[in-house]
């Protein structure tokens, strides 16, 4: 909890004022979660409070949430099944997890970290473009690549795929063999695919090392990881 002595002025203001958010939204705060003035629960955001005021802005409630990590190998499809008879992810877990959601997608020939849950918020919250949740890859690729080249791969593309702006940095580079890596913090399909075929780059090996706090590095290959966590989002 973050306890203070504020001036005299509205309790919105000076919740606007100490959580650096709008009035708007210090309002919202006040309204739907409370603010502990002088030890009571406060939620008229109009208030006048004074210097000599104990204020409290409790922390958000967090959730358990059940996470799965898994280390996706290429060569299975995310997906509960296949028409095509193909080995899909939940093969790879036990049948306990068959409620899980996979979060995100990682195509057929791409690899590395998938995660799971039971807590559809949570999946919604991790997929949204505006969660801002970073997803890194590693990319090895074969082609003619410069400066030049890498800089307009860092910018918004422009094409029938409207893609945000990604980051992406060379990790290393022999000749025409590039290893690339991408940042991104939407998840389109095959966005990384199609981005390299735009700059004539052929995609030998695509594999994710992150997604948000979690990391590919903690799993084994085609395993996976049970967790619970404490979240607030």
């Amino acid at each position: 909890m973050i306890s203070l002595k504020m001036l005299k002025k509205t309790l919105s203001k000076k919740i606007s004022e100490l959580s650096q958010i709008s009035r708007k939204k210090a309002e919202a705060l006040i309204k739907e979660q409370g603010i502990i003035l002088n030890g009571k629960i406060e939620k008229r955001p109009y208030i006048i409070v004074v210097d000599n005021d104990k204020i409290e802005i409790p922390k958000k409630n967090s959730k358990k949430i059940n996470l799965i990590l898994f280390h996706k190998p290429k060569g299975c499809i995310t997906s509960k099944k296949d028409e095509k008879n193909r080995t899909v992810v939940y093969d790879y877990l036990p049948r306990k997890f068959s409620n899980f959601h996979y979060i995100g997608r990682l195509d057929y020939n791409s690899e590395g970290l998938l995660l799971f849950t039971d807590h559809t918020p949570y999946k919604r919250f991790m997929e949204s473009p505006k969660s801002k949740v970073k997803r890194v890859y590693l990319v090895n690729t074969i082609g003619s690549l410069n400066n030049e080249k890498l800089k307009a791969m860092n910018q918004k593309i422009y094409s029938s795929f409207n893609y945000q702006k990604p980051k992406v940095i060379m990790a290393h580079t022999n000749k025409n063999k590039h290893t690339l890596r991408f940042e991104l913090l939407e998840g389109k399909n095959r966005e990384i695919r199609n981005i390299c075929e735009i700059f004539n780059l052929k995609v030998e090996k695509l594999k994710r090392i992150s997604f948000g706090k979690f990391f590919l590095k903690t799993v084994p290959h085609a395993n996976y990881k049970v967790m619970q966590i404490n979240e607030s989002y």
